[in-house]
């Protein structure tokens, strides 16, 4: 998602900068969320603490190619399973109800209809409903919004297909709307499998709930200020 809005906004010089740049604003955030956490509701009294520190070494080529290997399967399997699931979901939601035996338009679409639902909520961030069901769908796993918009309009597979999606969000995302949709998926908990991570670690729902309420406030209140600050200087 990073490198498809970066390579559609922002221009060639400068996108390594802006990509390397989101990154760094999610490891600050961290620090200042993990540094407000333990000043406050995780506060605790100082103790000793002693870690022993396992010998480094350099890395060996057969450990960087298992890395891979494994790091690829992962990709895969869930290349194969959710995005392809949620693809289909999308396709499916694009192509009813048919009327006179055929697919409706695409804005009369059971899709259109849950991104019309949203649109609302996101219009101050400079989304429209395109951008909403986008948004929905990366809960599944946050690079399933690529797969999903290249589905809505009608793109999808080669590196052609790659720049009309661009093409069709310079129309549908102005500066400032791209800006912000970098900033919300900095910040966002947009990823299933985390939220069962967190909810495994601390035996409940109470953390991964007030985790994913939280992220999902902080990365909308950046990316509305991130929308209104690039509005106001463009």
């Amino acid at each position: 998602m990073y490198t498809l809005i970066i390579a559609a906004f922002i221009a060639p010089r400068f996108q390594v900068l802006s990509l390397l740049g989101l990154y760094v604003a999610g490891f600050l955030a961290a620090i200042a969320t993990a540094k407000l956490l333990k000043s406050t509701i995780l506060k605790s009294t100082r103790s000793s603490f002693l870690l022993e520190m396992p010998p480094y070494r350099w890395p060996t080529m057969r450990s960087l190619g298992l890395r891979l290997v494994d790091r690829s399967r992962v990709f895969l399997r869930r290349a194969g399973t959710v995005i392809l699931a949620v693809a289909v979901v999308i396709w499916v939601l694009g192509n009813l109800p048919l009327s006179h035996g055929r697919p409706p338009a695409m804005e009369h679409s059971i899709e259109a209809q849950i991104g019309h639902a949203v649109e609302p909520a996101i219009r101050p961030l400079g989304f429209n409903w395109k951008i909403g069901i986008g948004l929905i769908s990366s809960l599944a796993a946050r690079e399933v919004i690529v797969g999903t918009l290249g589905t809505i309009y009608g793109m999808e597979g080669s590196d052609e297909h790659s720049r009309d999606l661009q093409q069709a969000l310079r129309k549908d995302l102005t500066p400032g709307g791209a800006a912000a949709l970098l900033i919300f998926f900095a910040f966002a908990m947009q990823c299933m499998s985390t939220i069962a991570v967190v909810r495994r670690e601390t035996g409940g729902w109470a953390w991964p709930a007030a985790q994913f309420a939280y992220m999902t406030v902080f990365a909308y209140t950046f990316a509305f200020l991130a929308n209104r600050i690039v509005m106001a200087l463009a």
